[in-house]
């Protein structure tokens, strides 16, 4: 393995510039291997599997790497078929154990350090998923590989929140062991300077941020403001960090606005309650789980997409919203307040400004288009996914031409 995190240099800010060619041209051919258990999702075409924006950005990622010539595998959920698959231009190892349980960790643990041997890649890349980062940082200590760690939400940092998506970690022991394999991965990359910062500051781990990127589809897929038919809120139906209700909230202060809703829970109870609260609303449409690859026409049709989170990481559905010109508005801050800050978004803080604000975008659409353009230019500027490609690529050459 190169030099640990704690030897890395921190890069602050959001914007990402491609360094010169000559420091991001990676070794020809180069293999890296993600180790994503919901990747399949992204690979294959109208998969009903619910992922989030780690698998989106991973996918992203792994595309430009492998248009650019090199090797890209991904190691996913174990499947009753082959164990290996060709799909989608990638080699798909379909070998995770389905659990996070800890009685399960040695028969885990034993499955990806046999598949890590088996793959044999440059690199790998974890992101999010602090289970999955303790046995993918002992398994590549173990066998000597390099690791890429990514953090892909704040609660991967800040610990009193691991508890509230993993319950292995309402224990100390688990949390100590998690930070131990942060701090022996190669790179630790944040996605912002808060998830920086608390690294650094609590556990002494040097990041550098990148953060999320995304393309830009053509102008002409940009519906006018003027043609725009709802309101949006797109997430995975999660009361603690993604917060619904408050969008169906929002949908009951105001009748006279049109709301859509995209999301869905494996929790059957709380989804029923959350679809029941939508049936009720005459102007509120549940579209329940929508594929990785329909999702884009429900932002091109938004007047304003609402997050209403307690807390984020990078939302990809603040990038995902910007590529078609639909300003956000947020209940809290996100993304270090860079809504507010760059006037490319609306933090509003509380429910009384925040139906304010919609009610105004909804009736001002020439205020509507003006945010949605100043959004997507932002993305166009400081987000551009090629730009984020080269970063990641001079951390990747750094790590496989490194000692």
């Amino acid at each position: 393995m190169t030099a640990p995190a704690n030897g890395q240099a921190a890069a602050s800010g959001h914007s990402v510039h491609a360094p010169s060619d000559a420091d991001v041209t990676l070794p020809p051919r180069s293999h890296v291997c993600f180790i994503s258990p919901y990747i399949r999702a992204y690979l294959e075409p109208g998969a009903e599997t619910h992922v989030g924006g780690a698998q989106r950005q991973q996918y992203l990622l792994a595309t430009r790497l492998r248009e650019r010539g090199h090797t890209v595998s991904f190691v996913s959920f174990e499947s009753e078929g082959d164990t290996r698959e060709r799909i989608d231009g990638f080699d798909v190892w379909n070998t995770l154990p389905a659990t996070n349980d800890a009685v399960a960790a040695p028969k885990a643990l034993a499955k990806i350090l046999r598949t890590i041997r088996r793959v044999d890649a440059d690199l790998f890349y974890v992101r999010g998923n602090p289970p999955l980062c303790i046995l993918a940082s002992y398994c590549c200590a173990l066998l000597d590989e390099s690791l890429v760690y990514v953090v892909a939400n704040d609660s991967n940092v800040e610990l009193s929140k691991l508890s509230t998506h993993h319950g292995l970690f309402e224990y100390t022991l688990p949390k100590l062991a998690y930070v131990d394999a942060i701090g022996r991965a190669d790179r630790v990359v944040a996605q912002t300077d808060h998830q920086r910062d608390i690294l650094a500051d609590v556990f002494d781990i040097q990041s550098t941020v990148v953060p999320n990127g995304y393309t830009v589809p053509p102008d002409d897929e940009v519906v006018p403001a003027s043609e725009r038919g709802h309101v949006l809120w797109v997430g995975t139906l999660d009361p603690d960090q993604k917060r619904p209700e408050r969008f169906l909230d929002l949908a009951e202060r105001l009748p006279g606005v049109d709301f859509r809703m995209v999301g869905w829970s494996e929790d059957a109870a709380y989804r029923s309650g959350i679809v029941d609260r939508a049936d009720a609303l005459p102007n509120l449409a549940f579209e329940g789980f929508v594929p990785p690859d329909e999702i884009d026409r429900h932002y091109r049709d938004a007047v304003a997409y609402v997050n209403t989170s307690a807390y984020e990481g990078f939302p990809n559905t603040v990038l995902e919203s910007w590529r078609f010109a639909v300003p956000v508005v947020s209940l809290r801050a996100v993304l270090d307040g860079l809504l507010a800050d760059a006037g490319v978004g609306y933090r509003t803080g509380t429910m009384d400004e925040l139906t304010e604000t919609v009610d105004r975008l909804w009736n001002d659409r020439d205020e509507a288009a003006a945010t949605g353009r100043a959004g997507r230019e932002y993305l166009q500027d400081n987000y551009a996914l090629d730009a984020v490609y080269e970063t990641y690529a001079g951390i990747f050459t750094d790590i496989i031409s490194g000692p």
